[in-house]
């Protein structure tokens, strides 16, 4: 076990959070052309499925490790090869019961994505899931935040899709062999070398100061910049009902939006796609909250925006650091909320506000386990943000499941402990897919959200129609 496979502060910070009530997984749902998934007989052609995936493993080979904690258990855990890996245990078929409806499938995936993935194994899974009255097959991918942040998952995709719809022929000629366990006291060993590593980069980092003190002045003054605009009263979020301890109940959503108009939109008002997918989202945060009798003349909320960040190497890993951005919740012109949010997005930009958040983890590197996960232990409670919202590029190119067409994804991120919303977003073939990920229990009028992001996406459509380019 080397520290190339030592999981970083923000991949061991996943594993600490996750609790009952807060599964630390994101999914994928995908909706696919069902007759050339099934066979004769009309049924998913599962073991097909297991040998084209488990085929192509070697492309990622994460998808057969599992995080291991150490002996001492203070030292970062490394990621180990399964020795009994079986990809029957992580791709399964099912049914849904007749008619197999939209709500049907909503409910489903929000059971799944309820419970835990099993940590004992590599933390992933596909559910294919036959049964919808269309006669197409829902995949559903689950993988644990831990493993990978949101652009670094579509690696997984790699096992799955393909960009023509004659998928290549799975290779079984090449077995896997898993890696052999190390003797107890080798790990103990790797252990102990691996905490006198936390020391060994403050050391570095001191003497990086001394021998290049102008580079160091200019980071210094980059990142104190940086911090300036997140050490202000906004750093702390509004107080709102969207943040409560929320059950471990979830609910699934979806929002459809048209991608060339979102693109006529933000173009005719000088701003970007994520300017205005947050703009849609600030309109379905309004009526929410409108209709909860929440909103005042200066009603304002926060939402944290993952910022992907540039990695060395591939394969899976959280490479990833936010913003923070108020949302005007009070106003009710779109045109209003799209021209403040894009301001206030070239301005957290401008001062670097993702390196402060970044340069915050570096800092965590050094710390012990048990330390990490006290501090960790702040997101089931975090007065920092109310609701996430992030954006994930798709494909330009229609994507194949086993020769079936991919017709479209939403994609999920988590909750925290007291966060009873997120929203996230996929775009693909025309589609901005929206997936809402909610608490029931706390969020039960998430409709209202979802008629809100639709009717201030028209509203938008509709001015710039009539306005053309700003």
């Amino acid at each position: 076990m080397t520290s190339e496979d030592a999981l970083s502060p923000l991949d061991a910070a996943f594993l600490h959070i996750e609790s009952e009530r807060t599964p630390m997984h994101m999914v994928s749902i995908g909706i696919v052309e069902g007759p050339p998934l099934l066979d004769a007989e009309g049924e998913f052609r599962i073991g097909a499925a297991r040998r084209l995936i488990a085929s192509r493993l070697e492309l990622v080979p994460k998808l057969r490790k599992v995080a291991y904690a150490g002996l001492l258990g203070e030292a970062p855990p490394v990621w180990i090869d399964e020795p009994t890996f079986d990809i029957s245990n992580h791709v399964r078929s099912c049914h849904l019961a007749p008619p197999g409806s939209d709500v049907q499938l909503r409910a489903f995936c929000a059971e799944l994505l309820s419970t835990r993935l099993d940590r004992t194994r590599p933390m992933w899974d596909l559910t294919f899931v036959q049964g919808l009255e269309d006669g197409n097959v829902a995949v559903i991918e689950r993988l644990h935040h831990a493993m990978a942040d949101g652009l670094a998952a579509a690696e997984l995709a790699t096992v799955l899709l393909d960009a023509s719809p004659e998928p290549a022929q799975p290779n079984d000629e090449v077995p896997w062999i898993p890696t052999t366990p190390l003797p107890v006291w080798r790990s103990s060993v790797d252990d102990l070398l691996r905490l006198g590593e936390l020391w060994a980069r403050v050391a570095t980092w001191g003497v990086r100061s001394v021998t290049h003190p102008i580079h160091r002045l200019r980071d210094i003054a980059r990142l104190a910049q940086a911090f300036g605009t997140l050490a202000t009263p906004r750093l702390v979020a509004p107080k709102s009902s969207l943040n409560i301890p929320i059950t471990s109940a979830r609910s699934v959503d979806f929002v459809r939006v048209p991608l060339a108009e979102i693109h006529d939109v933000a173009r005719a008002s000088h701003a970007t796609i994520n300017d205005v997918l947050l703009t849609i989202v600030t309109g379905g945060l309004h009526r929410l909250l409108e209709s909860r009798g929440e909103l005042a003349d200066d009603s304002e909320l926060q939402a944290l925006v993952p910022v992907g960040l540039e990695k060395a190497g591939g394969g899976l890993a959280n490479s990833v650091s936010a913003l923070f951005v108020r949302l005007p919740i009070a106003a009710s012109d779109p045109h209003e909320i799209l021209a403040t949010i894009s301001a206030e997005m070239t301005a957290d930009k401008r001062h670097h506000q993702s390196m402060a958040a970044s340069s915050l983890l570096h800092l965590l590197e050094p710390l012990p386990q048990s330390v990490l996960a006290s501090l960790t232990g702040i997101v089931q409670h975090q007065p920092f943000f109310n609701v996430v919202v992030t954006n994930v590029p798709g494909p330009p190119v229609p994507l194949y499941v086993m020769g079936a067409r991919l017709i479209e994804a939403f994609p999920m991120v988590p909750l925290a402990g007291n966060q009873t919303i997120s929203v996230a977003a996929l775009s693909y073939e025309g589609q901005l897919g929206l997936g809402v990920l909610t608490d029931p229990a706390t969020c039960p009028d998430v409709g209202l959200f979802c008629a809100g992001v639709l009717s201030t996406f028209q509203a938008l459509v509709d001015r710039s129609r009539d306005t053309g380019p700003a």
